[in-house]
């Protein structure tokens, strides 16, 4: 998809601690940018998401306006990549419900990405719901369908037979994709609470992949409470800097206007 194509209007980035909101300057009406986030205490609840979006609304009216685009990014659901011949075959479900804990209300949503693959999440029927009463042409991706796109359309994939081990860090959630014989192999969102966490999941992943190659991967204004550890530590071996996540949203998905 071409880098010109439509920004979301609106970004509603969701956690399992926070709502983070980003909309995005509009010149020809006069809209400025505007971020803000909420803390909430409950997991993909729609009562905690709703008073955060209210409160939103509150401190910005002009959240209420009818957006040609706006985008649900989650960030630290657990996800699975899986082939795309399941989703033809009807069987993506089942095997889903087989390494992703699918509760009752639950609707399991499978992101398209290249090479044959997909992503696989859930996110509460409720929650979902609740958003399209406040944006009725609202869409969902997860932050790592969004960041295997843009890496496996830009960047030349490793020679055979080696591993690839992609680090992002997005507030306080670490994301890890790896890729081997251009297939993503691992994918993977850990709550990061402290800096020793950055360094024990990422050298934990590393070791269970047999990575040899480490790729720090960066998105331009996006808000980093942690750092990756030094090389002493574990080495990096490129270091990636991807647009904003407005623009790595309108090269993934096209808005439907």
């Amino acid at each position: 998809m071409s880098s010109t194509a439509i920004q979301p209007d609106l970004i509603i980035s969701l956690s399992q601690d926070k709502v983070r909101l980003n909309l995005l300057a509009n010149p020809e009406t006069g809209r400025s940018s505007w971020r803000s986030s909420f803390d909430i205490e409950h997991l993909f609840l729609e009562e905690q998401i709703a008073q955060s979006l209210d409160q939103a609304l509150l401190e910005n009216p002009s959240l209420i306006d009818e957006f040609p685009c706006v985008e649900i990014v989650v960030l630290d659901r657990p996800n699975i990549c899986l082939s795309r011949r399941y989703v033809d075959q009807g069987v993506l479900g089942e095997i889903a419900s087989r390494h992703l804990r699918l509760r009752v209300g639950d609707t399991l949503t499978a992101d398209t990405t290249d090479h044959d693959a997909v992503i696989c999440y859930s996110v509460p029927t409720g929650t979902l719901l609740m958003l399209k009463e406040y944006y009725s042409n609202v869409g969902c991706s997860h932050l790592s369908s969004i960041l295997w796109y843009s890496l496996s359309t830009q960047y030349a994939f490793p020679d055979q037979d080696i591993t690839r081990l992609y680090f992002t860090l997005s507030v306080d959630t670490l994301v890890m994709l790896a890729v081997k014989n251009k297939k993503i192999i691992f994918s993977k969102n850990f709550r990061i609470r402290n800096q020793a966490d950055v360094s024990y999941y990422s050298i934990a992943c590393s070791r269970m992949l047999k990575a040899n190659q480490h790729w720090l991967v960066t998105i331009q204004d996006e808000e980093v409470k942690f750092e990756m550890p030094g090389d002493t530590i574990l080495k990096i071996d490129q270091h990636v800097h991807l647009p904003s996540l407005h623009v790595l949203m309108s090269q993934y998905k096209v808005c439907e206007l």
